[in-house]
């Protein structure tokens, strides 16, 4: 099967760092295609201005990818940038990576708690639990207040925060389960089995819930349903 992974515009070796970390969560046999947009979330805010600008981009590589034989689309990061859109204009998948890993985190426990790059994304976020109906299932949403430009240069300290934010939603929110809302945090800087060991409960992987969850569509020749997202006239 073929994948296609729509991601905005990073620094050469951001860049390839996180098409590295993808290319580790796809299934042998599964072909990942990349294909970039012009925008980007790496210099900018993580917020719903960017989510909602890049959404006819990330379309109009959906229906490339469709028409050159791709079997799904993923959205690279948990904005889930498009996801909507997309749906109503291609009948192949689209998986968001935000809605995948929280529809999957909710079959594990009823207590997830969210991590955040900046308390600023936390309204977004909200939104997009409520839209997605996880929102009686999350018991907290905190920020680690290191913005996504930032990330690499101050790794050790996005490690620690994540920790400590991690640790307050586990003992202060009672959360058993963490979703971290972010990939560069997980998987791309760090991976959810070493959070785990640090964490004692469970670090999911939306980046990887993502691209498994479109090979499971595609497996199950199975996709969004066309009364949900009715194609636009012609």
């Amino acid at each position: 099967m073929k994948i296609m992974v729509v991601m905005g515009e990073y620094p050469p070796a951001e860049g390839e760092q996180r098409r590295q970390a993808v290319l580790k969560c796809a299934s042998p046999g599964t072909e990942i295609g990349f294909d970039v947009i012009g925008a980007t979330f790496f210099r900018h805010s993580n917020s719903q201005v960017n989510s909602l600008s890049a959404g006819p981009l990330v379309a109009e590589v959906a229906i490339k990818a469709e028409a050159a034989g791709y079997d799904a689309v993923v959205p690279f990061g948990t904005l889930d940038a498009g996801v909507e859109l997309s749906r109503n204009l291609v009948k192949i998948p689209v998986v968001g990576a935000g809605q995948s890993v929280l529809h999957l985190g909710a079959q594990l426990t009823n207590r997830l708690g969210v991590v955040a790059y900046e308390d600023k994304s936390v309204p977004f976020m909200r939104k997009q639990i409520h839209a997605w109906r996880v929102a009686d299932y999350v018991v907290g949403i905190r920020g680690i207040g290191i913005p996504l430009p930032e990330s690499s240069k101050n790794r050790d300290a996005m490690r620690g925060r994540f920790i400590e934010v991690a640790r307050y939603l586990i003992d202060q929110c009672d959360a058993e389960v963490i979703v971290p809302m972010g990939v560069t945090m997980v998987p791309v800087q760090y991976s959810p089995q070493e959070m785990e060991q640090e964490l004692g409960v469970p670090v999911m992987d939306a980046l990887k819930t993502s691209i498994q969850t479109a090979e499971m569509l595609v497996r199950m020749g199975t996709t969004h349903s066309l009364r949900t997202y009715p194609r636009p006239a012609k």
